[in-house]
């Protein structure tokens, strides 16, 4: 995963990230700050789900699940570019 975009967020505690290169803003629930968070981190993607599964107590289907669809979401924003596996 590409994170340069997502390290120009300034991101508070609260969920609140602002992009001061466009002015964009974005609200990000506790789920997604802390994949964000892991992700800037530099957590590989098993390590990120693995943070999403003992942190809500979720099974790993449903945690993988709502990562990728959080992660398409940042790559349509522009935050992230996915790599393509081969």
């Amino acid at each position: 995963m590409e994170r340069s975009k997502l390290n120009e967020l300034i991101i508070n505690d609260e969920g609140f990230a602002f992009d001061p290169v466009t002015g964009d803003t974005y609200n990000i629930n506790p789920a997604g700050l802390l994949i964000m968070n892991a992700i800037k981190a530099g957590a590989r993607p098993d390590q990120i789900l693995d943070s999403v599964v003992a942190h809500y107590n979720v099974d790993r289907q449903t945690a993988d699940r709502d990562v990728e669809v959080f992660l398409n979401e940042l790559q349509r924003n522009k935050l992230i570019e996915l790599a393509v596996e081969s």
